[in-house]
């Protein structure tokens, strides 16, 4: 079912007064917003100078994982995307809460913590 052309017409005069509703604030006439007023999310987290590692594009350094010593990957959620690198490139994997998972002859172990600013 499609709208009829005279609500079409109505909602098209709607949106300039929504869209400036949900404005934090106006901008002026002529004025080109530069990327630090328009990044979201990982961008503006970065540009904020954000300590949040979880946003971090800097790799995580520590040892390399034994049986005996896994190397612990923090995380607010059951799993997370891990990036290894070693001589082939980087290996990504997927490394989730419970047993240990063993990748390129190194253990890693994920541990869940609390909080988090997402």
């Amino acid at each position: 079912m499609s709208l009829s052309l005279a609500a079409r017409a109505r909602s098209s005069l709607l949106r300039p007064a929504l869209t400036r509703a949900l404005c934090s604030k106006p901008l002026p006439s002529g004025v080109i917003v530069d990327n630090d007023d328009m990044a979201t999310g990982m961008e503006k987290k970065e540009i904020m100078g954000t300590t949040d590692i979880f946003w971090s594009r800097e790799p995580i350094m520590g040892h390399k994982g034994t049986r005996e010593n896994p190397a612990i990957i923090p995380s607010f959620n059951t799993s997370r995307c891990v990036g290894l690198e070693t001589e082939q490139g980087v290996i990504w994997f997927k490394l989730e809460k419970g047993p240990l998972h063993l990748v390129a002859d190194q253990y890693f172990k994920l541990e869940q913590i609390e909080g988090g600013d997402h």
